[in-house]
């Protein structure tokens, strides 16, 4: 069920999509209302489910990771249980960055980070030999640049006014 959202909501939601540790005030400012309203319609938005949680972004980089990959994989879907165990298994791999179901060609589209080109190699060689016949075939492409990615967005960014 979609929740009721209007723009000063909208107002909010890109406020702290920008900087999730943005003061009430700061929002209050933005927006044209009160501290104790932006705290109330947080708290709403929070129950509704509309904010899910609060992170932080974190630049992989500094930890070491300067490598990415994008791997696509065409699975041998006949045995749903080892399907949805190797799914289980690539949402706690400290590689994935991001893990997706597509249409296509492939099934499964992973963004995975490491040290080096090594590692990398390493990893898709494990993937191999522990998936057996349900990986039907892999693609592999580096990233070269980060132009955008999933914590640059913004939604409404600028074409919102407040009332």
């Amino acid at each position: 069920m979609m929740a009721h959202i209007d723009n000063i909501d909208l107002m909010i939601i890109s406020g702290l999509t920008e900087n999730a540790s943005m003061s009430h005030a700061e929002l209050a400012a933005r927006c044209g209302i009160t501290r104790q309203t932006v705290a109330s319609r947080i708290k709403k938005l929070e129950k509704e489910g509309v904010i899910k949680k609060y992170k932080a972004v974190v630049d992989y980089e500094k930890l070491g990771l300067s490598s990415y990959f994008i791997l696509f994989l065409k699975l041998d879907v006949s045995d749903q249980a080892k399907v949805a165990e190797f799914i289980r298994s690539i949402r706690t791999d400290p590689n994935v960055l991001m893990d997706v179901s597509i249409t296509g060609e492939w099934d499964v589209m992973l963004l995975l980070a490491f040290c080096n080109v090594k590692e990398y190699e390493y990893y898709t060689n494990d993937m191999r030999a522990r998936m057996g016949p349900m990986l039907k075939d892999s693609k592999s492409h580096v990233v070269l640049n980060f132009y955008k990615s999933p914590d640059d967005y913004v939604p409404f960014p600028g074409n919102i006014s407040p009332p």
